[in-house]
């Protein structure tokens, strides 16, 4: 758009006092005049600052009319230049033809000479009139295009902005779907591990009755059996533990952890995982803060991922360990999820052949193994999962375009110290002999073991099935309540124990259950804990506890049953 002060009727008239006059004619109607002299200059001058042309016939003379209609074809679309041709009318008829192709420049009106100054003003002003609304046309398509350009920048905002909704929205309802799926698998591996820690317990509890019942007739083979019994017990602990860190069952001890001492402490056994050919690093950010977490829980999670990334490596490579803060949510992070706050993110990288994303997909379950047979059990890396999500956090996997990263999201620490616990081996057996148990159990194979236990260590056993019955029982016969807190009914082992706090809080109470209570919730109950499958001194030492804590001694409670 070109600014009023360069605005001009474009004069070329060859003829010095045609020029001169028609420029008087021109200022007179109060605008400027431009005059040209000779064809290079009038081509420049008809830009969008020409309010109009006035041409002499001899100015036409000297321009070519196909490079002046080429020239005028380029206006813009709003434009259509006002022409006024001055020509003599002998030389029209003269060269009728160069004047009949004065059509081709588009506006154009042809006045004969010797015009009238009067007529020439008419129409100068009528010339004028029409390029000034063609100027207001133009003023209202550059605003419709500034409002049709704002409206476009608007809409690609808004489209931007709905896009990114629309692809958070699925993350968010990808990493839902995703979590319940992994919620139902750990609730089925819960409920797995439970009625496998069932077996279990018949079968240790019923080794160690073998032991003692054939102490004194033991041989070579019937030791040897009741060892190998004992083992494959003992493994099937172990697994049920997996099952139940995947399913965050499993008891956390979790106290505020300087993340990058533990890693240093644990390097050793980190190197020993990997062993040659693998090289460890370590890129720890100054300033880490503190995490709450279970220090040997982190440990055993870092050597799964470190042992999952040394299968990726064979021929060797880097296995990195990074850990630095992060306030969530953070773009930086997606991964992050649905976490809020302050956590530390511990991130275990190597540069193996990494994973494919239908693995990845399927990492945290429980038994998946990409690994041959017997080379793996596929708890590993549901072991992290669990023990990251119990620990409030996450865990996730990042396929890296070399290698893979797992990470751990570690809630930060408020420094506050871990409250002391008790410690049953430090404390006295006075022993158990005639303490009168009520035992709650509704598996028969289970209690008859553990029942055939308690007998041993000399108490008095009286089973019942479930919580009603239990109930119903004369309770002031009772010393102490062993029960299971997986039960039917309408009252479990749990609200067993509430009811017997505030019905009979002087009467000790142990529970038991192949899955685990967190130590805040066992500390709510005010009662002890054994995990299934447990062992003679395992039952003794809850047992011993219990009595302690409710302050039953041989002079107290015993002695009171004794005047009864």
């Amino acid at each position: 758009m070109a600014p009023e002060a360069t605005q001009a009727v474009v004069v070329f008239a060859p003829l010095a006092g045609d020029a001169a006059a028609l420029r008087a004619i021109v200022e007179h109607e109060g605008v400027a005049a431009r005059t040209c002299a000779d064809a290079l200059e009038f081509y420049a001058a008809l830009g969008d600052g020409a309010l109009a042309v006035v041409i002499t016939e001899e100015g036409l003379a000297r321009c070519a009319l196909q490079d002046l209609a080429d020239r005028l074809r380029r206006q813009p679309a709003w434009s259509d230049l006002p022409i006024l041709v001055l020509a003599d009318a002998d030389s029209r008829e003269v060269d009728d033809g160069r004047f009949r192709r004065l059509g081709e420049l588009g506006n154009v009106t042809l006045l004969i000479r010797p015009t009238a100054r009067l007529a020439l003003a008419m129409a100068l002003r009528s010339a004028l009139r029409t390029r000034r609304l063609q100027f207001a046309v133009r003023d209202q398509l550059a605003q419709l295009a500034g409002h049709a350009g704002e409206l476009e920048a608007t809409v690609a905002r808004r489209t931007a902005s709905l896009e990114r909704e629309v692809l958070e929205r699925r993350r968010v309802e990808q990493a839902l779907a995703e979590a319940r799926r992994l919620e139902s698998l750990g609730k089925l591996t819960g409920g797995i591990a439970h009625d496998f820690n069932n077996i279990l317990q018949v079968v240790a509890g019923s080794e160690t009755l073998l032991r003692m019942l054939l102490a004194n007739s033991l041989d070579a083979r019937v030791t040897r059996a009741l060892d190998g019994i004992r083992r494959a017990a003992g493994h099937g602990s172990s697994l049920t533990q997996q099952l139940l860190a995947y399913a965050r069952r499993q008891p956390l001890a979790s106290v505020a952890v300087d993340l990058r001492a533990q890693l240093r402490a644990t390097s050793d056994m980190i190197l020993r995982t990997l062993g040659p050919g693998i090289e460890l690093r370590s890129d720890v950010a100054p300033g880490l803060w503190r995490v709450v977490v279970d220090p040997a829980q982190l440990d055993a999670a870092v050597l799964n991922v470190a042992g999952n990334a040394r299968d990726a490596m064979p021929d060797g490579g880097v296995l990195t360990l990074a850990a630095r803060n992060w306030t969530l949510p953070d773009p930086a992070l997606p991964e992050g999820g649905h976490l809020a706050g302050d956590f530390v993110g511990l991130l275990v990288s190597d540069d193996g052949h990494g994973m494919s994303e239908e693995t990845a997909r399927q990492a945290f379950e429980p038994f998946f193994t990409t690994k041959p047979m017997g080379k793996g059990t596929g708890l590993g890396l549901s072991q992290v999962y669990g023990f990251a999500i119990q620990s409030q956090g996450l865990a996730f996997i990042r396929r890296d375009p070399v290698g893979t990263t797992i990470g751990i999201l570690l809630p930060r620490s408020e420094e506050q110290a871990a409250p002391p616990g008790i410690d049953p081996s430090a404390l006295r057996a006075d022993g158990l002999s005639g303490l009168r148990v009520l035992y709650v159990e509704d598996d028969p194979d289970v209690a008859d073991a553990t029942g055939a236990l308690l007998q041993s260590l000399g108490v008095e056993v009286r089973l019942v099935t479930g919580a009603a019955a239990a109930i119903a029982c004369d309770l002031a016969e009772v010393d102490l309540v062993f029960s299971d807190v997986m039960m039917p009914g309408e009252m479990d082992g749990i609200e067993l124990a509430r009811w017997l706090a505030e019905r009979h809080p002087a009467l000790p109470v142990v529970l038991t259950s192949g899955y685990m209570l967190s130590p805040e919730r066992l500390q709510d109950l005010k009662v002890q804990f054994v995990r299934k499958p447990s062992s003679l001194g395992a039952i003794n030492d809850a047992f011993v506890t219990a009595l302690r804590k409710r302050n039953f001694s041989d002079d107290g409670r015993r002695g009171e049953r004794q005047r009864r």
